[in-house]
């Protein structure tokens, strides 16, 4: 074994790492320590590649804030826009706001816990933050700058059963084929309710997706929203994502009537012929809001309402699947199952019903009154 390594008592390798010099111009090492040899020469070799690019501070004197801007910038670089936005916002407001001036290494489970404490109303950014705060901490350990993660000691509060997504009612459905929209508008919600596309699938669709003659809808895009700017990725939400739909019998006039009114490739664009904004989108949904008389319907209950739709046509739940484009099959049999519960406590109301109002009441002495 070469003598710049040291076995410790406790069975972990050890070596040091120069990191810089002091104000007195003395160096400055670091310890790496691993299980093995080869692990060992791994975190040295990162630790003095991040020397060379100014990523190492003081391990010593490193606050949690600091340490967090950090990760971002070296682990998060490479992430999606809206993922990374979501890592900034929970830093920024959560883990630098609650504990950003305490030294990393004296932060404790019961700091973290208190976080979650004081937000116990918001369970959505609490998982956020506990989902944040692991990979903080699981970075520092592997870059030696503590030896523990506190935060996989967090407790999250109960999560209160939320609402179950609902479907379109019969009325509302009714309602929106009579509203009068502008083309664009009235082709955009036809497409949330005739395929169960997702509103960054439909804002990302070109006029090369759609094939008349197939009667086919091509997905295999999506629409990101970047502050006010936005950008077509050439991926979809999910690996499933990808797919082709069948256009329906009452969207075929909507959707080429379109088609047939614009000049651009893309079918959703700002009035200079630009992909759509997260501005230009909200002035376009709240025509339909207001056409409707209600903020109540958003465009995931057009999704829900589709895959209510598949189910009540007897579509099989792997087509259905594949349709609606869920990575995981279990989305669509929870759903199923939802409404399969939904289906039969009708039924058996009919039931209830009919031997009511079809069967005589029999009294308590076992005889059926008469009418006098």
């Amino acid at each position: 074994m070469p003598p710049k390594y040291k076995k410790r008592a406790d069975g972990r390798y050890c070596t040091h790492v120069k990191i810089g010099v002091d104000s007195d111009g003395k160096s400055q090492r670091k310890t790496v320590y691993a299980k093995t040899i080869r692990e060992l020469e791994e975190k040295a070799a990162e630790l003095r590649r991040q020397v060379g690019i100014g990523a190492v501070v003081d391990s010593g004197n490193t606050t949690l804030g600091e340490w967090a801007d950090l990760w971002l910038r070296t682990y998060k670089a490479g992430v999606e826009y809206n993922t990374l936005q979501m890592y900034k916002f929970t830093v920024e407001n959560y883990v630098k706001a609650y504990l950003g001036n305490i030294k990393l290494k004296d932060v404790k489970t019961m700091h973290l816990q208190q976080v979650i404490n004081e937000n116990q109303d918001k369970p959505e950014t609490l998982r956020k933050f506990r989902l944040t705060i692991v990979q903080i901490f699981e970075q520092a350990i592997i870059n030696d700058m503590v030896v523990k993660n506190p935060a996989k000691g967090i407790k999250l509060p109960p999560v209160r059963k939320s609402t179950k997504r609902r479907a379109l009612t019969e009325q509302e459905i009714e309602i929106i084929k009579t509203l009068s929209l502008d083309i664009k508008t009235q082709c955009f919600v036809y497409l949330l309710l005739y395929t169960g596309m997702r509103k960054s699938e439909i804002l990302a669709l070109t006029k090369s997706d759609i094939d008349r003659k197939r009667m086919e809808i091509t997905v295999n895009k999506t629409l990101v929203f970047k502050v006010n700017q936005s950008e077509i990725k050439n991926t979809t939400k999910t690996s499933t994502g990808m797919r082709t739909l069948r256009i329906l019998a009452p969207l075929k006039d909507v959707l080429f009537a379109y088609m047939d009114s614009i000049n651009t490739d893309l079918l959703f664009t700002t009035m200079k012929g630009a992909t759509f904004t997260d501005t230009a989108y909200r002035r376009m949904w709240a025509k339909f809001e207001c056409a409707m008389g209600t903020k109540e319907i958003t465009a995931h209950i057009f999704r829900h309402n589709f895959a209510t739709m598949l189910y009540e046509a007897d579509v099989d739940v792997k087509a259905a699947q594949t349709m609606m484009g869920h990575k995981n099959i279990q989305m669509m049999h929870d759903i199923y199952t939802h409404l399969g519960k939904t289906r039969m406590d009708k039924s058996l109301d009919k039931l209830d019903n009919y031997v009511s109002s079809s069967h005589d009441v029999v009294n308590a002495n076992g005889k059926t009154p008469t009418n006098t």
